[in-house]
């Protein structure tokens, strides 16, 4: 009977160490800042804080129009669960012609916008961008914030990363065209 005894324990013991203990997505910017994520975490919408956000967005900035679609998901690595937004896009010219169209890609294709982390006051969330060229300056941090009390409005900005071209990956050292805006431009949810 104590054998039985010790060996549920040991079991019991080895579960609970392998427990993953939810903590809430706005953590997700003090563990970054603290080196990265511990293993055994998720980083749970327990808040509801990426509902604002899910749905379809409409804007035009210079000719062309930007259709987003939002939606959340939950992704795993390895011991870490993280719910975040994924961002699908269609971008059009004034007269319709499609430049990039992003809406049939899987979830764990490189073009789809992938949420990070929520700013410390929890009002701006940056999600990540890997767009066509990306050696060539076309990736970076996308910043969106809902701009109004009822949340049907969006501003989105894009911060290019800081990259070093060579002359093998973009030829003359030609930077890539910029998917998305670096001046940012405002969205209509619809």
């Amino acid at each position: 009977m104590k054998k039985i005894f010790f060996l549920g324990f040991i079991i019991l013991s080895v579960i609970s160490c392998k427990a993953q203990s939810i903590q809430p997505i706005e953590k997700a910017i003090d563990y970054r800042r603290a080196g990265g994520i511990p293993d055994n975490i998720y980083l749970k919408d327990v808040n509801n804080l990426l509902t604002k956000y899910i749905g379809t967005w409409k804007g035009t900035y210079q000719d062309k129009n930007y259709t987003l679609y939002i939606t959340k998901a939950t992704s795993k690595y390895e011991t870490i669960t993280w719910d975040m937004l994924l961002i699908r896009y269609l971008i059009t010219t004034s007269n319709g012609n499609v430049l990039e169209n992003t809406q049939n890609l899987p979830d764990n294709n490189t073009y789809i916008i992938e949420g990070s982390y929520f700013g410390k006051d929890l009002a701006v969330y940056a999600l990540d961008f890997t767009g066509k060229n990306a050696m060539c300056g076309n990736a970076g941090t996308i910043f969106i914030r809902t701009k109004n009390a009822t949340n049907t409005l969006m501003s989105f900005g894009f911060e290019p990363n800081k990259t070093m071209i060579s002359e093998d990956t973009c030829p003359g050292f030609k930077t890539a065209e910029l998917t998305f805006p670096k001046d940012g431009l405002m969205l209509t949810k619809q």
